[in-house]
Parts: structure tokens; C-alpha cells; sequence
């Protein structure tokens, strides 16, 4: 077979955020690579040029997605690592016919998400911001705001036991929270290995000091989140979003925050960027963030990283850790 030959498609600007020196060892250990050396992402076309004879891609934000087309040009490639977010695009149903692995690097962005979850419980509860404010641009020294609240101890409901709901759940254990999860594909094995209760969607709203969301974009999970659910919610709880708007009836969240009866944390919006004038800007019990919740110098680092170590487990015959198999596509995010 020759030389092994590896593409790696992110543009040079993308590749300073993402490529660390130990990645790009990594990589050329594994054989030949072939690097984009251009600030563009590659048309269908360069990519098509360029598979012939390539073992393993490597590709990221702006990649083109494979196509049965594409794939007819990809004589010897054997796997393809995604060094982004979701891979749902990316590989057609051809290309796992064929054996292709597709490798996803999620998972690193998933324990961002999920230090995100853990400060927007614990900042909330103490009610910091409304603090940095009164001192900031109040310039105030008051404790009027009243008595904050532990993490400790707290009822939280989980909406999905994905990747980032399930290492939501690790960050928790030091808390010893009561840990409720609405997840249809949560078997009650995996629920007591995890260590929290299965429980209906409304049931969860309603007893629950925090609820957190966690849920892929899915058919399913569109508008899962409506009206009963917030109106279920108890007086001063907290309602976080991380995951995506899709998920929520936006007008019935907006209704239920605007009462001022509920709080929030939120990080992702049905139109981004946000509207200037859109009424969330407005509320003092919101706390808005720019769909920053999995965006750190750290993790965006380990991306290629978990990319390329992986490529070497395979390359070794070793298990992998980001295999994402066709069935599994149609319930991740």
C-alpha cells in the first residue's frame, strides 16, 4: 500500500485555534500528511482532487460534508476525524457502508459545556451577578439582594443524558444533589449506574430547584420544552439552556421569565445573533451569554488531539473512544 496518507482540511487561521504541536505530531507519526496551507475551506472539488489514495481525513468547521460523488474519489480512505462539533452532516449512509469510521471530537467540547452548566448552578444560586452589578455599575455595598443558596443538596433535573448531561452528573456528585433525568433511551441500568432517577418531562419542571438542558436537535425534541413545563416550575428555580433553542417554545419561555418568577442562564437563542431589541435583554432575571458555553482556549486545543490519538488506536488496532456508528447519529446532537 505504500506510505499512509492522511488530509487535514481546516484552513491555517482555524488550524492556530485548534492544532497543537503534540496534534500535529501525532498526525505525522501516522504517515504522509497532506495540510490546507491556504486561509480558505476546501470546495468539494479541491477535496475530491486531493482523496485519491488518502487513508484518513481530518476535517473541522467549514469542511465539506462527503457525498456519494465524493466518495467515489475516496479509492483507500479508511477513517475520518471530525474536529468540531456535531457529525451528523458529514458522512453519508455510503460511507459507513463502505466501513468508513467516522470519529467524533464532541466530547471534548462537551466538557466545557458541562463546566458552563456547573458555574451558571453555582454563580445563580449565589446570585453573583446581580452583586457584580450593584458593585460595578451601581457603585454600591448592599447585601439587600437577600440570603443566596447552596448547590448542596439541590433537586436537579437533567433533560437528556447525552454527553454533556452525563458529565453534568459527574461535576454534581461533590454536591450530593438529588439528580432527576428525563431520557426515553436511559435504560434503568445505565439510571443506576449513573446514579439518578428516570422521570417523566413535567414530573422533572416540577420538582426541580434547577433544570438543565442537555437534549440533541432531534424531530423529536422540537418544542419539547413548552408552556405546562414552565408554568410546572417552582417559584425562584433556575432554568438553563446550553444545548439549542429547538428544544424550547421560545414565546412560552419568554412569557414564563418576564413574570419574573423563574431565573435563567442562557447561551443559545432561536435567532443568533441575538436581536438588540429583544425582550431577554431586558430582564434582570436572565443571564444571557453569546452561545459561548463550549468555547475555550483549552478545549478548542484538544480537539485535533483526540482526533489524532484516535486515528493512532486505529491505525494500532486498538478500541476507540469517538466511533460514532449510523444508528447512533439519529440521537445525538
Amino acid at each position: 500500500m505504500g506510505t499512509r496518507r492522511i488530509l487535514f482540511l481546516p484552513r491555517t487561521s482555524l488550524s492556530r485555534d485548534i492544532l497543537s504541536g503534540r496534534a500535529r505530531a501525532t498526525l505525522e507519526s501516522l504517515g504522509e500528511v497532506v495540510w490546507n496551507e491556504t486561509d480558505h475551506d476546501l470546495t468539494a472539488e479541491e477535496l475530491a482532487a486531493l482523496l485519491p489514495g488518502a487513508d484518513a481525513v481530518v476535517t473541522s468547521w467549514g469542511s465539506p460534508a462527503f457525498t456519494p460523488e465524493l466518495l467515489s474519489s475516496a479509492d483507500r480512505l479508511r477513517i475520518v476525524g471530525h474536529a468540531a462539533g456535531s457529525v451528523k452532516h458529514l458522512m453519508p449512509k455510503e460511507g459507513y457502508d463502505r466501513g468508513i469510521v467516522v470519529l467524533s471530537a464532541a466530547a471534548v467540547i462537551a466538557d466545557s459545556v458541562a463546566e458552563y452548566t456547573l458555574w451558571a448552578m453555582l454563580s445563580t444560586q449565589r446570585d453573583l451577578y446581580r452583586y457584580e452589578t450593584l458593585m460595578k455599575r451601581d457603585r454600591r455595598w448592599s447585601k439587600s439582594q437577600g440570603y443566596a443558596h447552596e448547590l448542596y443538596h439541590k433537586r436537579i433535573g437533567i433533560v437528556s443524558a447525552s454527553m454533556v448531561g452525563r458529565r453534568v452528573i459527574g461535576l454534581l456528585k461533590p454536591f450530593h444533589c438529588d439528580i432527576a433525568v428525563y431520557d426515553p433511551y436511559l435504560s434503568d441500568a445505565e439510571a443506576s449506574a449513573l446514579g439518578v432517577r428516570r422521570v417523566e418531562l413535567m414530573a422533572l419542571f416540577a420538582e426541580s430547584d434547577i433544570v438543565s438542558v442537555h437534549a440533541p436537535v432531534t424531530p423529536e425534541t422540537r418544542e419539547l420544552i413548552g408552556p405546562a413545563h414552565f408554568q410546572a416550575m417552582r417559584d425562584g428555580a433556575l432554568f438553563i439552556n446550553t444545548a439549542r433553542a429547538w428544544i424550547v417554545d421560545q414565546v412560552a419561555m419568554k412569557a414564563e421569565l418576564a413574570s419574573g418568577r423563574i431565573r435563567a442562564v442562557l447561551d443559545v437563542f432561536d435567532k443568533e445573533p441575538l436581536p438588540e431589541a429583544d425582550a431577554l435583554r431586558d430582564l434582570d432575571n436572565v443571564f444571557l451569554t453569546p452561545h459561548v458555553s463550549g468555547h475555550t482556549t483549552e478545549s478548542r486545543m484538544r480537539l485535533v488531539e483526540a482526533v489524532a490519538d484516535d486515528m493512532a488506536r486505529f491505525f494500532s488496532g486498538e478500541a476507540l473512544r469517538l466511533a460514532v456508528t449510523w444508528d447512533r447519529l439519529r440521537i445525538m446532537a
